[in-house]
Order: C-alpha cells, then structure tokens, then sequence
C-alpha cells in the first residue's frame, strides 16, 4: 500500500511537472523575444494554416493545424473595397486556387498575369480582379476550397485535400475561429500582402497599418501576434501608431532571395523599395542589425539564405529568427535536411507547410512540441 501510494505521488508530481512545463511554454515563448538556448523548444508555425494537406489560408487548414499541432497559425492578409480585412496570399483572384461555378480563369496564375501582361498594361488589365476592388460579398462568391490541378501550384501540394464549398474568411472570421479552438492561447502571425512595384493594387502602407493596429485593439491581440511584411515600410507605420498610443507591436520582418538581391541593388531606389526606403548598406549589410535598428522583433528570412553567424549575431542583439520555406523557388515544400539544419543553428521557429511533419522531427530530437487539438 505504501509503496502504491509512494508510486501514484511521483506519478502526481510528474504530471505536475508537466502541466507546468506546457504551461511555461506560452509564458516563455513570447513573440518577439529568442528562447533561452538552453530550451529544448522550436517554434511551430502552421504557414497558411496546413497547405501540405488542407486549402491554404481557410478555415479547413486552420482546423487541420490545430488536429496535427501548432504554437502558431499563420496567415496573408488584404483589405477588399468595403474595407474588410480578409485572408488571402495574394492582392488578387489567383486562378491557382480560385475559381467561379467550377471553372479557373487560366491554368495557372503564371500564365493568367502573363495574358494580362500581352499589351504591356498589367496594372490596368488587372484591376477587375484585385480584392481592393472587390467587396466581400463578390470575393466570397468565388471558391477558394479546390487547387487548380493543372497549375503548378498543385505540384507541390500533391495530398492536399480539396474542401469544395469554402470561401476566402475574413480575418476576424479565422481569429476568432482560431480563439475558440485554442482557447485564446494560440498564437497568431498575420502577413500583409502588397506589392511596392505596384502600389496601387492594394491600400497604402500606412492605411493597412491603422487597420491592422484597430483591429489588434478590438481583438487584444498585442502580446499575441506577430506582424510580418516583405514591405518594411507598413512594419514602421505600425510601430509608430503603436508607440502614439503607448502599446507595442511585435513585427517580423521578412525577405527572400529576389528581394536581397534587389537590397544589394547599387541603385538606392531599387535598393529601397521593399525596405521603406532605407538601405541595407547603411547596416553594415547585416539583416539583423538592420532589423534591429529599425525597432523589429523578429528576422524572417527565406530558409536558403540565413547564415549561422545571422542566428547567432540576431540572438546576441535579442530577436528571435525564424525562417520560411518558398517551393516556389526551392521545388520542395518540405525538406528534412534542411529543417534539420536550422534546428542545430538554434533557429527560434519555422514556418512550414507541414506543421505535422516538422513537429515529427521534433519529437524525435527530444523538442518540446505543440499540444493537437481534436476540433469537434
């Protein structure tokens, strides 16, 4: 009997111990600031929810992230005409994964900007078709829930499982789907998508950042949300709304390959666009110490690019790093090696498109690993 009772108290305070540790995780996985080194935890981010398996940036793949495990659920962010803010990868309806009664407007979205590139007036051509145009009412009468299998696009995602009926949501539609679920613990990183080269497929930088700073407000999601953009312009207005009003935002600033290329531009408005104007070379034409500079929390480099002395030189100056993975460009939507990789430089986080897969790896390695939620 005692030794039963001995047993069932370790037993107990294992369990404790445990219950403790997950519950640290949140406390000590703050966004915007490195883990300890000495933590065996990598951040797990679900990029556009679970595109591996589900339609990306829709209810579905938030639903699949949370059943496989995830800390964070990302997601790509427009404004339409009335002034919603919705979730979509891209300023306009991406025949890729977008279609009307069954039909895709091209077989790719190559081949779709390509005929509206013919007579050399894109920017024009392409204006019925950007949300910024659209309401939400004729945005959410497309269908955004079956991949287009004659694009490339498809190739990539060869398992993911079309969700026939399902429309682009609104931002506030997947947060609060994501909270209930989550139960207000899960943590959100949330991408605006704009295109400096073309400036008026979209709202402005600075009118994107007042919207996205009210509806933090609304929502109280400042300790939970990271805000991510390619145009560090809309990172700056951000912070500066936020800073008027005493609050502060977690920003991650992201790049890739094509963009580098064009920072190391010897044009300065080359070099500038994508970086609001200022150059890297005024940096020491180090990302991290830029970034830094600039009043970031996070770096978020495509996974090619990032250098161990990056990781290590971004942690000394206290941000997190966390790369992302472009199939696009690589070819693979997921590559072991290299997620093994980042994970022995000490990354803080990936962004991945099979959350399940990398938090496999993980386990594996003895990592600390998000809890699924089986969603109802």
């Amino acid at each position: 009997m005692v030794k039963n009772k001995v047993t069932l108290m370790l037993f107990l305070s294992m369990g404790l111990c445990i219950s403790v540790y997950a519950e640290a995780k949140y406390d000590q996985a703050i966004p915007g600031k490195p883990h300890s080194q000495s933590m065996k935890f990598v951040e797990v981010y679900a990029h556009r929810g679970d595109r591996a398996f589900a339609p990306e940036n829709v209810l579905p793949a938030y639903k699949t992230s949370f059943e496989v495990g995830t800390d964070w659920i990302d997601m790509d962010v427009g404004v339409s005409k009335d002034g919603v803010l919705i979730v979509s990868h891209d300023p306009y309806l991406n025949p890729d994964i977008m279609s009307k009664d069954g039909k895709f407007a091209a077989k790719s979205k190559n081949d779709f900007l390509q005929e509206l590139s013919k007579d050399g007036n894109l920017d024009k051509n392409i204006q019925p078709y950007l949300y910024h145009n659209l309401t939400l009412k004729q945005i959410q009468s497309y269908e955004a829930g079956v991949i287009n299998p004659q694009s490339p696009y498809a190739s990539y995602f060869p398992e993911q499982t079309s969700v026939p009926g399902t429309h682009i949501p609104t931002l506030q539609n997947v947060i609060g789907y994501s909270n209930k679920i989550g139960n207000n613990k899960v943590f959100f990183q949330i991408e605006f998508k704009d295109k400096p080269d073309h400036p008026d497929w979209t709202v402005t930088p600075a009118v994107f950042a007042q919207k996205m700073y009210d509806f933090l407000d609304k929502n109280n999601l400042f300790k939970r949300t990271e805000i991510q953009s390619f145009n560090w312009q809309i990172l700056y207005d951000l912070q500066s709304i936020a800073k008027k009003h005493g609050k502060h935002v977690n920003t991650a600033y992201l790049t890739a390959t094509d963009v580098d290329k064009l920072n190391h531009d010897s044009d300065p408005k080359i070099a500038g666009l994508w970086t609001g104007g200022k150059l890297l070379k005024d940096y020491n034409n180090s990302y991290p110490t830029m970034i830094k500079a600039l009043g970031g929390n996070c770096y978020e480099p495509e996974d090619v690019m990032l250098t161990k002395e990056d990781v290590d030189l971004a942690h000394k100056l206290g941000l997190k790093v966390v790369p992302w993975r472009w199939p696009e460009h690589t070819g693979t939507a997921f590559d072991t090696p290299m997620a093994e990789k980042l994970i022995s430089w000490g990354v803080d986080g990936l962004i991945v498109d099979d959350p399940g897969r990398l938090t496999s790896i993980l386990a594996a390695k003895g990592y600390n690993v998000p809890k699924r939620i089986e969603v109802k």
